[in-house]
């Protein structure tokens, strides 16, 4: 469950933040809404990993 939730946080995070610079770089509108909610998905994932490290 551990590494589940590092590597979704790590991906989820990455892909928040270098999503709005692909899809500028191919002239395409960036989609905030998918962004917003994968950076959420990310941060959440992190705390449940520092909230629950002893116990995962």
């Amino acid at each position: 469950m551990k590494k589940f939730l590092s590597t979704a946080a790590v991906t989820l995070l990455t892909s928040a933040f270098l999503d709005p610079l692909i899809q500028s770089g191919l002239d395409k509108p960036v989609p905030w809404l998918r962004d917003f909610g994968m950076a959420l998905a990310g941060a959440a994932c992190f705390y449940i990993l520092v909230k629950y490290r002893n116990d995962l």
